[in-house]
């Protein structure tokens, strides 16, 4: 079994740690990329790791690629 790196950079984990959270140990947020591309619905458990994106089973991105998240509204 391989197992898929999914945690966010550091960086982006001390961003988070300032976010409210959506639920106990989860933030809800846009994910900003590299390329400028978001994605919406990213659920972060514990400030590091990517959970889910919206109602997608897969993770449609690096996670390694994200340059900066914002809470939904």
């Amino acid at each position: 079994m391989v197992r898929v790196i999914r945690d966010l950079p550091d960086f982006i984990q001390e961003q988070l740690s300032n976010l409210p959270e959506y639920r106990m140990g989860v933030h809800r947020v846009v994910a900003i990329l590299d390329d400028g591309s978001e994605f919406h619905n990213v659920h972060v458990a514990w400030a590091r790791e990517v959970v889910r994106v919206g109602a997608s089973e897969d993770i449609p991105f690096d996670p390694g690629r994200v340059v900066a998240v914002r809470n939904l509204p």
